[in-house]
């Protein structure tokens, strides 16, 4: 499984860069954002490599401000993308306020209990652009 590592990025970035990956990925897989990482959901029966994913988060991370500053690193089917500043970034981070018991969205505010309608609704952010 493809993972992207960016528990060093603030919580809007790891949501822009989920975005990005999905964008780019053109329906054949949906970048989530789980924990401090990103996991692609495949939709189709296409293998997708790392490979695919390296100019995607490259494009992301040269366009960041302080773009210099930041880096990423490929290790197996892992990217690690490292921030200018780790402690600064994880200051900025929110604290989740929802029970663990109940799943939001990353793209909008629809929240639920029910993994199903999670994964439903995600999914639809994908066909309704």
């Amino acid at each position: 499984m493809i993972e992207v590592d960016c528990t060093e990025l603030s919580n809007d970035e790891k949501l822009a860069l989920a975005s990005e990956i999905s964008d780019w990925l053109e329906g054949r897989a949906l970048a989530l954002v789980k924990m401090g990482g990103i996991v692609l959901d495949q939709l189709t029966d296409e293998k997708l490599d790392v490979e695919a994913l390296r100019p995607i988060v490259s494009d992301f991370v040269s366009r960041r401000k302080d773009s210099e500053h930041y880096s990423f690193e490929v290790k197996g089917q892992k990217i690690t993308v490292h921030s200018p500043d780790p402690i600064a970034a994880s200051k900025r981070k929110e604290e989740s306020t929802l029970p663990p018991n109940l799943k939001q969205c990353p793209y909008c505010s629809f929240i639920t209990q029910y993994e199903e309608e999670y994964t439903v609704h995600v999914r639809s952010h994908l066909f309704g652009v």
